[in-house]
């Protein structure tokens, strides 16, 4: 039985959320707080597998919170329900370690399978998420230069272009034919050739400079 902890300060979201987990028999809400004040506290005592953040309904975009969660936990996996109207703060929720994103919009099913993937590990980042991070970084000013993309070999290159489309580590191994562990040892050469620390500053290097 997955553990499941949420953070909002909206009762109703909240209500849909539980039912639809308890529906599925899968998962039981170790604790639901309005505050992070709150969720802090839980945490000392409670270990949830995943976290849920309502972050349409935070303060500051729910920033403060993510950063709070991850000072206390590193490890437990963090799933944001937001809209597409929080598309500029992509970039930094991935680099603040947040695990996966739903759209508010999404149903039942999705919730599920998105709680289900960062569970299991992988990332959950909805191709919609890549499409709207890609126009938000078009809009910045590109300030890093590929004069030499032969930097990275073919299957870096793949690999790259594949995570610019959205798909996760064992959808990456499976298109390959190779283990989600070896994809996630290629990503890390890449980062390392591309002298990026985070997957939202490789996505962001690749389309500044049309690798993707």
């Amino acid at each position: 039985m997955c553990k499941v902890a949420i953070l909002e300060n909206y009762s109703l979201f909240c209500s849909g959320i539980r039912s639809v987990l308890e529906e599925s028999g899968e998962y039981t809400i170790v604790f639901e707080s309005k505050t992070i004040n709150e969720f802090i506290d839980e945490l000392k005592t409670q270990k949830p597998d995943v976290i849920i953040i309502d972050i349409i309904h935070c303060l500051d975009e729910g920033i403060s919170s993510i950063k709070k969660i991850r000072r206390k936990t590193s490890r437990i996996p963090i799933l944001l329900v937001l809209s597409t109207d929080y598309s500029d703060y992509f970039e930094e929720y991935i680099g603040l370690g947040v695990n996966g994103f739903i759209f508010n919009d999404a149903g039942s099913g999705m919730l599920v399978n998105a709680i289900k993937t960062v569970q299991s590990g992988d990332d959950h980042f909805p191709p919609r998420v890549w499409q709207l991070l890609k126009s938000y970084l078009r809009t910045k000013k590109a300030s890093a230069t590929f004069e030499d993309r032969n930097i990275l070999t073919n299957r870096e290159l793949t690999i790259l272009k594949l995570f610019c489309k959205g798909y996760t580590y064992k959808e990456i191994g499976a298109k390959l034919n190779i283990s989600p562990r070896t994809v996630e040892s290629h990503k890390k050469n890449i980062q390392t050739k591309l002298s990026v620390r985070s997957t939202a500053e490789m996505i962001e290097f690749a389309y500044q400079n049309s690798l993707q």
